[in-house]
């Protein structure tokens, strides 16, 4: 498994900041952040504004479309992962901040073989 492609590619796909917390020969647990472009938080905005009333709050489906385009990508970006490296990947998001909405903190499991714990069971293990 070569970690050090798999970290060059998410930096070069959006994800930034990333951390890797644990890593074995054939395992690699890392977080970061997905970040929104430019046009990701326009579209956002106009979806958002499309679903309320004129001057109700669009938090809530602002947030709603920007952790769905994120879980689309992110989908995507593992499923490039898996079919170039032949490696299994997991992802999870962690809940949307609504101070900073330009980006989405993400979990990423990276493995070749089989394994009996899945990302949350590693997660709970180093207390992420």
């Amino acid at each position: 498994m070569n970690k050090e492609m798999i970290l060059e590619y998410l930096e070069n796909n959006g994800v930034t900041d990333v951390d890797v917390v644990r890593s074995e020969e054939n395992l690699m647990v890392a977080t970061g952040f997905y970040d929104f472009d430019a046009d990701e938080l326009a579209a956002a905005k106009a979806y958002a504004e499309s679903q309320v009333e004129e001057g109700e709050d669009t938090k809530e489906p602002l947030t709603s479309y920007l952790v769905d385009l994120a879980v689309d990508n992110l989908g995507e970006i593992m499923e490039d992962l898996i079919e170039e490296e032949g490696i299994d990947a997991q992802y999870l998001t962690y809940e949307m901040d609504e101070e900073d909405m330009e980006s989405l903190q993400v979990a990423m499991l990276f493995s070749k073989g089989d394994l009996d714990k899945d990302l949350e069971d590693i997660l709970d293990e180093l207390e992420l």
